[in-house]
């Protein structure tokens, strides 16, 4: 038997580059504040949003897609239904930090954030249909139409959660007080992981949305209902 079954991973990849100066664990965050200025200016924060650049793959049989799709963890919960479409992709977030830095006495530096340029979203969305229907037919358009449905619920979420994402990161940056470090290039770091701390709630909630709506589509009736359009599955 078999199925139009599309279940996509939202794998969180927190990659971040930093450029700056200083650093301190949490720890000694309140010695820093007691020794460190506070800004003058409050940080430079922006959000670009990838809506991921979509690749359609027609050239893996059945039993190829099944080997993927255990091989992405996208396991199938619909037992007797083998995998004829699926959608693949990665949700990340990426920060380019920039610091500002007070050198002290005895190899201590002040850090303050100055700004934060980051990006959320998909790189690259690879949805896949079985080689067997050929591209116009029946089959490949029911299947096509059902990944689509998982494109939509990835882009969706995102437009959803970016402006949370982003107002959580700028009063992230803006609350985070003055951190001290022995070297200019730990700040950075340091920073960096605070940040990341503060968004990294809102990426298990948006993986939890997406999990839930693409479990409303990939249901053993909607499966039938898709079937029935065609014929010689």
């Amino acid at each position: 038997m078999s199925g139009c079954l599309g279940i996509p991973t939202a794998a969180l990849i927190l990659a971040a580059v930093a450029a700056g100066a200083g650093g301190l664990s949490a720890p000694r965050l309140a010695a820093a504040a007691a020794t460190c200025p506070k800004a003058e200016t409050l940080p430079r924060v922006s959000l670009k949003t990838l809506a991921g650049r979509v690749t359609y793959e027609t050239r893996k049989s059945r039993e190829q897609l099944a080997r993927l799709q255990r091989r992405k963890g996208a396991q199938s919960r619909k037992r007797g239904w083998n995998p004829i479409g699926l959608t693949l992709t990665k949700l990340q977030f990426r920060m380019d930090i920039s610091i500002n830095t007070l050198s002290r006495k005895a190899k201590r530096h002040c850090a303050t954030v100055a700004g934060v340029k980051a990006e959320l979203g998909y790189d690259e969305i690879t949805i896949y249909v079985a080689m067997r229907y050929p591209r116009g037919s029946c089959q490949y358009l029911s299947v096509l139409e059902h990944e689509n449905e998982h494109l939509a619920i990835f882009r969706n979420t995102l437009a959803r959660y970016a402006p949370k994402v982003e107002r959580r990161l700028v009063q992230a940056a803006s609350q985070l007080k003055p951190l001290t470090g022995r070297s200019p290039n730990q700040a950075a770091a340091k920073i960096q992981k605070a940040l990341q701390r503060q968004i990294e709630p809102l990426f298990k909630e948006m993986n939890k949305v997406m999990d839930r709506e693409n479990d409303r589509i990939d249901t053993t009736e909607n499966y039938h209902r898709e079937q029935a359009r065609c014929s010689k599955w």
